[in-house]
């Protein structure tokens, strides 16, 4: 890529990028660093996540202001399930040669859209040439001190929660290979995820709990590190798993890419039945050992962890 061609890309993504009054960013884009300054009496979140060609979606099928969507709201999931709040972003793109200047209007467009959405600013980057699209998006955030969610804080005892329907985002991407419209329920699921940034605060905050992660590679694989991060095991209910309409046993259990959260709470807290009207639903009880059991009409069978796994699905 020439130095003209950089400089071109970057005030295209200066036009798109958000305006922020937030004061935690002291000096944003512009220098060689971003300053941010985090609030009084709050702990710094960090977090970063890669979308690659051919791993995390394929050019023509997924829209490209979808992937800009998708691409900001995979790191601000990881924000809500520490129950924290978004401070800023920055943005690293690597761009071959098929990308051109109306597919990278689009993926601003759907990139800079929750970003002023949620008032989150972006705070710098880079861009570089290369043989496959990647994008790699770091989101700065914060959480009130001493109540962050963290997975190793499940206790035996504990009820397991999922936040709204599972199996959406893997039958959307099911029914967008066959040539679904991109308006259709699960379609959409899986283009445009929804960070659940408003729950996580109030799992930390009003409703007190201590556990929770968000679910990104399926509940299988996701439920399984939660655990061994706690050092518990788990019975899970079968017929108690919500489910996005028209989704199998088998989408809810290990299709990736819902960004629900998944959280563990003592018996002695009244955790409602919905959260702004997001559903919250009791599937199963953490249990001693490391034993994670799918119960079901014919009896107890273990869970298998068949989730999205990177290195697996490269082999």
């Amino acid at each position: 890529m020439t130095s003209s061609e950089d400089d071109i890309i970057i005030e295209e993504i200066l036009a798109a990028a958000s305006k922020s009054s937030t004061v935690s960013l002291r000096l944003g884009i512009g220098d060689d660093t971003a300053i941010f300054h985090p609030p009084a009496g709050r702990e710094l979140l960090l977090t970063t996540d890669q979308v690659i060609e051919g791993t995390h979606f394929l050019p023509a099928e997924h829209p490209a202001q979808a992937l800009g969507h998708k691409c900001l709201a995979r790191g601000l999931s990881d924000i809500a399930a520490m129950g924290g709040e978004p401070r800023c972003f920055l943005l690293s793109l690597c761009l071959p040669a098929w990308v051109t200047p109306g597919w990278r209007k689009r993926f601003f467009k759907g990139l800079f859209l929750l970003s002023r959405e949620l008032d989150i600013p972006l705070a710098g980057g880079d861009v570089a040439r290369g043989e496959h699209f990647g994008a790699d998006v770091t989101v700065v955030g914060s959480v009130r001190w001493g109540k962050v969610l963290l997975r190793s804080r499940a206790k035996a005892g504990d009820t397991l929660y999922v936040s709204g329907r599972l199996g959406g985002s893997a039958l959307g991407f099911e029914r967008l290979r066959a040539g679904a419209k991109t308006s259709a329920a699960a379609v959409r699921r899986h283009l445009y995820p929804e960070p659940r940034l408003a729950l996580g605060r109030f799992l930390a905050g009003d409703l007190g709990v201590g556990a929770a992660m968000d679910l990104s590679d399926g509940l299988s694989t996701d439920l399984s590190r939660f655990l061994r991060a706690s050092n518990v095991g788990a019975s899970i209910r079968a017929g108690q798993l919500p489910r996005f309409r028209g989704a199998s046993v088998a989408q809810a259990l290990h299709g990736g890419e819902d960004y629900e959260l998944l959280f563990a709470a003592s018996p002695k807290r009244a955790v409602p039945e919905s959260f702004e009207g997001l559903e919250l639903t009791p599937i199963g009880t953490v249990r001693k050992g490391n034993a994670i059991v799918l119960e079901t009409e014919a009896g107890e069978i273990p869970l298998p962890s068949e989730g999205f796994q990177h290195f697996d699905s490269a082999s």
